[in-house]
């Protein structure tokens, strides 16, 4: 219980962070929105997922995914990336006790060094998204391996990979799921069509439909029957392998 109360206290106080951003930037400048032309996607409904000893060791979250192109989208890859400023800021003390000044600045640089070093994140997760006709919204369901929830509320980066727009593919398989004979220029102009939504972006709160309850039911229907079929292919594949290795032992025999 302790283990969600923190990472619900961790969550409010980035979103508090985020909302003084805000203000600081509505303050010297007008609120900036997205480009006209885009695949926006904004993330919400973060929940904190518990083992059986009440510790939270994961978190799940919904993406939503807003085509604004005139044009439809193939299934794309989205690899989303977080680190954590919040517990730094706020934790950095408990964290660190018995340090003094000049090991709590060495120890804030080897984690700056780490930054560096990694492109999208100290935490990441991968999403896909379905085929998106236009005008067309979509939500998926995410998860990262991490307690550290608040994170999904700070700043993202992300990289779109395996990413088409709907009659630029190669006609000689032109119902393949793949991208993989565009060219690298078509990858990229899809690429730079997504736009991430941040809860300080009016239209994070104004361009997206209201996702109903039934939506996300059926979402983690799917997921679960996603799951199921798995788990069967899975025992399928070993019972015939099984069954394989009987047939030869009979054989020899």
């Amino acid at each position: 219980m302790k283990s969600v109360q923190k990472a619900l206290f961790l969550m409010m106080c980035a979103a508090l962070w985020n909302v003084n951003g805000a203000l600081a930037q509505e303050a010297t400048a007008p609120e900036q929105s997205s480009k006209s032309r885009a695949v926006l996607f904004k993330i919400h409904d973060i929940t904190p997922v518990e083992n059986t000893e009440g510790v939270v060791t994961s978190c799940d979250f919904l993406v939503t995914f807003y085509n604004r192109t005139p044009e439809g989208m193939r299934p794309a890859k989205i690899n989303m990336g977080w680190t954590d400023d919040v517990s730094e800021r706020y934790f950095s003390d408990e964290e660190t006790p018995a340090e003094d000044a000049a090991a709590q600045k060495q120890t804030r640089q080897v984690r700056q060094n780490r930054r560096e070093e990694t492109t999208l994140g100290t935490i990441t997760a991968g999403i896909d998204m379905p085929t998106l006709a236009a005008g067309q919204q979509t939500t998926v369901k995410g998860t990262i391996k991490s307690e550290k929830c608040f994170v999904l509320l700070s700043n993202l980066n992300f990289k779109v990979e395996n990413c088409g727009i709907l009659g630029r593919e190669n006609t000689q398989n032109p119902t393949s799921r793949r991208v993989t004979t565009l060219s690298a220029a078509s990858l990229g102009e899809c690429a730079n069509l997504f736009e991430y939504v941040d809860p300080k972006n009016p239209e994070y709160y104004e361009e997206f439909k209201s996702i109903s309850y039934t939506e996300q039911e059926n979402l983690l229907k799917n997921e679960k029957k996603t799951n199921l079929d798995n788990v069967n292919a899975k025992s399928d594949e070993i019972v015939s392998k099984i069954e394989k290795v009987e047939g030869i032992l009979q054989n020899i025999q």
